[in-house]
């Protein structure tokens, strides 16, 4: 039995063992998604973590999926959530990709123990929830660390700053991903050396802070986050080779402005890895959409750059994105989308994606 599970069963163990009792609600999510690229020999990441690519084909792999959540109330303050999720990514294979305790005080603070998504974007809780924003998907080239989830504390505190809602949220934790996903297929690549096959990824100690305020026009989050990171590979001998030993500190903003029928989505990252050559991320978002009856359509531009003090641009991404969502019933929406990505690395930086035109279409749904 792997890690996770264990603290899964763990977890219910401890949980439901006083909680005979407990009344037990299940809801969910999902999207089916069919896409292709429209030249040969091009693909599209639509998804970096889970390496979910479309190329020359139709297909309902990269991001077809399907989640199914179970909430038991143990007492009138403390709730236990667990997620069974089921990717094409990954073959479709179930995994428990959430599991965390609930403590909701009596005093607008809360505590949240256990595995979830670490809130270092704006939509990063519900990324997989296709029916929470209007696009197909937020953009691959933003959205595109290799790490997104942990298991760890969270405690957050609402409160009122005259007309605003606030809330403070305060993180720590820890991951460790062995052969992880998305540096595996650079390691497929070639670009940590012909012999490596795989990447340990280990977040350690990760501190975040985050503060989120909305008003009736407005809803922003700010984001600050730090971790040490540890990466080692695999070669083909099975042997582990220690790679590098640094820390890197996010800093965000993202949110939302309603000028009806107009609402504009925005987000802006920074990430700042401390090592010799002082490796910088900058990426952003931003998207206009119409908001007319039951459709929304909508236009997109995002942009990521990897960069050193040298001043050379190793990795420079741009991602056009038009599309169309439309509102068909209370839980489901249809969506289409043009996707139009321009990997500027080349030729001596790192260009592993290359340029794409992809269409898709898809159903999102909740339940």
């Amino acid at each position: 039995m792997n890690t996770k599970r264990l603290m899964l069963v763990a977890t219910l163990a401890l949980t439901l063992a006083p909680a005979v009792n407990a009344e037990v609600n299940f809801s969910g999510y999902g999207s089916i998604v069919a896409g292709m690229g429209l030249n040969e020999g091009e693909r599209f990441t639509a998804d970096f973590f889970e390496v979910g690519q479309y190329e020359d084909k139709v297909t309902f792999k990269p991001e077809t999926m399907i989640a199914i959540q179970m909430t038991a109330d143990i007492d009138e303050n403390l709730k236990f959530t667990g997620q069974l999720t089921s990717k094409g990514s990954d073959d479709f294979e179930p995994e428990f990709s959430w599991y965390y305790l609930t403590y909701e005080s009596d005093y607008d603070w809360t505590i949240m123990l256990g595995r979830r998504n670490i809130p270092m974007y704006y939509y990063s809780e519900f990324y997989d929830v296709g029916y929470a924003y209007p696009w197909m998907r937020p953009p691959s080239n933003l959205y595109w660390w290799q790490i997104v989830q942990f298991d760890g504390i969270h405690f957050s505190r609402d409160f009122e700053l005259g007309d605003y809602a606030n809330n403070i949220t305060i993180y720590y934790g820890n991951e460790f991903s062995e052969d992880n996903k998305e540096m595996g297929f650079y390691a497929e690549q070639g670009f940590f050396g012909s012999d490596v096959v795989g990447v340990n990824e280990d977040w350690r100690h990760i501190v975040g802070l985050n503060w989120n305020i909305s008003g009736e026009i407005f809803d922003v989050r700010f984001v600050y986050m730090q971790h040490l990171l540890d990466r080692d590979f695999r070669t083909d001998t099975g042997e582990i080779r220690e790679g590098f030993r640094t820390s890197q500190t996010f800093y965000g903003v993202g949110g939302s402005l309603d000028f009806n029928p107009f609402t504009v989505l925005f987000e802006y990252n920074y990430v700042e890895r401390h090592n010799e050559v002082e490796d910088t991320w900058p990426t952003f978002i931003l998207s206009l959409v119409y908001n007319i009856n039951d459709f929304q359509p909508y236009i997109s531009y995002s942009k990521a750059d990897q960069e050193r003090v040298s001043g050379d641009d190793f990795e420079q991404h741009y991602l056009v994105s038009y599309g169309v969502r439309y509102n068909f019933s209370p839980s489901a929406a249809l969506k289409v989308q043009y996707d139009v990505f321009e990997d500027q690395g080349g030729p001596n930086g790192w260009d592993f994606h290359g340029d794409s035109e992809t269409i898709s279409i898809g159903v999102n749904f909740v339940f």
